[in-house]
């Protein structure tokens, strides 16, 4: 009994003494790397980079983490190239230039750098600081995906399944363009004068209570909570007709998340409107890009996948200065409010 009590004291004196060294542990890590960093070490001006943005060993500054990957990546060190890309993508430590985090990353896949190879595929297929190309993002992702990065093998299929499409369209359009130009305009002319008269006066009714809520939505400039509306016009968000829904797209935004920055924009679609106002809804988050805060993490776990996330139902009332919504599976009410 005297030997479980000692072993039992011992261990509860044992676990302060691990969580007070943690910190002591980073710390010294961080000034030995910082010894190697300036004498020149390219791995250790990484590291140091690396810790000011994550905190570790040191108060977190993205300012000083720029310097220090700029050092490493200006002498060709491939890993901080793609993390001076990062930074330049984000606006984080520098000001925001997709243009020079396009730079960056390019010279990091130059490298065979898988992930900036990986990467540099996801900015050309998005036009991220560079303009949209969907062969050099597939060729990139090739690439990446040859050298081991597995994650390259869903874009893979995506884009090509994307190219097929267009040459599956492009050849249903070329060869005939006249005689469809020519059959569309024979046929109208023979037989809309009479049919018109009739349909305007049935559909105008139905058509003309369309048009003034869809009027009301796209005439004006609309707000959730006192910031720009996401699903709605505003200043983040364009919304268009097409055909007899409206389709509405925001600007690209960003988020963290504690594996990484993700991209996305919002985008919806309302159709259904009824001569009372009410119409009906779904949107969704269309992610663009990710990038992980740690690429050199082999086990790194993103749970996200590119492209459209799961879509969302939305049903929406005109009122006389707002559109009140019922969002999601929980019905959350939202008032959108004109600016």
């Amino acid at each position: 009994m005297k030997k479980i009590l000692l072993a039992l004291s011992l261990f509860s004196v044992a676990l302060p003494g691990v969580a007070d060294t943690s910190d002591y542990i980073w710390n010294q890590q961080f000034a030995k790397k910082m010894v190697k960093a300036e004498a020149g070490n390219l791995k250790a001006q990484y590291d140091v980079g690396n810790m000011y943005l994550k905190g570790q060993g040191t108060t977190r500054d993205a300012k000083e983490a720029y310097k220090w990957f700029k050092k490493a990546a200006e002498k060709g060190y491939s890993r901080a190239q793609y993390k001076l890309g990062y930074l330049y993508h984000r606006g984080e430590g520098t000001k925001q230039n997709h243009s020079k985090g396009f730079k960056w990353v390019n010279k990091s896949a130059q490298q065979s750098y898988k992930p900036a190879m990986y990467y540099l595929g996801k900015l050309y297929a998005a036009g991220e600081g560079v303009k949209q190309d969907i062969n050099k993002a597939l060729a990139w992702h090739k690439k990446s995906y040859a050298a081991g990065y597995n994650p390259a093998k869903r874009e893979i299929e995506r884009l090509e399944a994307k190219l097929a499409l267009q040459k599956q369209r492009q050849v249903a359009f070329d060869p005939r363009p006249t005689p469809v130009a020519k059959v569309v305009r024979a046929k109208p002319k023979a037989k809309p004068r009479p049919k018109p008269k009739v349909k305007a006066r049935k559909v105008k009714t139905v058509k003309l209570n369309e048009k003034i809520v869809k009027d009301i939505i796209l005439s004006n400039q609309w707000q959730l909570k006192g910031k720009p509306a996401l699903l709605l016009p505003s200043k983040m968000t364009t919304c268009k007709q097409k055909s007899n829904k409206l389709v509405c797209e925001s600007k690209e935004m960003e988020y963290n998340e504690s594996y990484g920055v993700i991209s996305y924009i919002m985008q919806a679609s309302f159709s259904n409107f009824t001569n009372r106002g009410e119409f009906t809804g779904e949107y969704n988050k269309n992610i663009t890009l990710i990038f992980p805060d740690d690429p050199d993490d082999p086990d790194i776990v993103i749970p996200l996948d590119y492209g459209p996330q799961k879509k969302e139902l939305m049903r929406c009332k005109v009122m006389a200065s707002d559109v009140t919504c019922y969002r999601g599976e929980k019905r959350e009410k939202v008032t959108y409010r004109k600016i």
